[in-house]
């Protein structure tokens, strides 16, 4: 190999990394995708019951925190002083139950969410889409998932996913679309065993992955 082919092989290469830095760094601040992993603690309260449906709806307000994770990929425990965690909220989501019998409930029983919304510190906004709702399933087929018969708590399995839209144009997400999907147990008060719960508690673990959509 002659000299100039050599010359001319290795200012290809230069070039083809300083494409790569320049498209690396003009994506440093919206790296996609992003995924996140939240462990979400919710409580809810008994809002309205629908005579012609039997759907009952209830308003559930939660915190949501991203665990800690070394480089090396382990959750670690906050060190003194640190926040435990990136913190999202999601506040007075109305969350709609299909018809079920307490007493004796389907296998399955559908639920959606409207106004689900999560917000974060820097005021990144993430809305379940009305286009990909998110819609989900308390899996009363597989039983309560503790069962202590001196208490009124009967908690089950929830499960579902939506798709999601970034709509305050601000922080690291701004504009991202993306989804949402969780597994996690609701805690369904049965003091009175005649009624529909009047409250409720749970504990999810939510997977979040958003990316920058792209034009059509």
């Amino acid at each position: 190999m002659n000299i100039s082919s050599s010359v001319k092989r290795v200012s290809s290469i230069a070039i083809s990394i300083s494409s790569l830095i320049v498209i690396s760094a003009a994506g440093a601040a919206t790296t996609d995708p992003v995924g996140m992993l939240y462990n979400f603690q919710a409580t809810g309260h008994f809002q309205s019951f629908d005579n012609a449906t039997h759907q009952s709806t209830y308003l559930i307000s939660a915190v949501g925190k991203a665990p800690k994770v070394g480089e090396n990929g382990i959750v670690r425990q906050p060190r003194a002083g640190e926040d435990d965690g990136y913190t999202v909220v999601l506040s007075d989501a109305a969350i709609t139950f299909d018809a079920f019998d307490p007493n004796n409930p389907a296998p399955t029983v559908n639920f959606s969410c409207e106004g689900c919304k999560l917000v974060f510190p820097d005021g990144s906004t993430l809305t379940s889409d009305p286009m990909v709702p998110l819609e989900g399933r308390a899996l009363f087929v597989y039983g309560p998932v503790a069962f202590n018969p001196a208490s009124p708590i009967m908690t089950i399995r929830m499960a579902g996913c939506s798709g999601l839209r970034e709509t305050a144009g601000v922080g690291k997400l701004a504009n991202k679309v993306g989804s949402i999907c969780f597994n996690g147990t609701f805690d369904f008060d049965m003091s009175n065993p005649a009624m529909l719960p009047a409250n409720i508690t749970g504990e999810s673990n939510c997977t979040i992955v958003t990316h920058t959509p792209i034009p059509r």
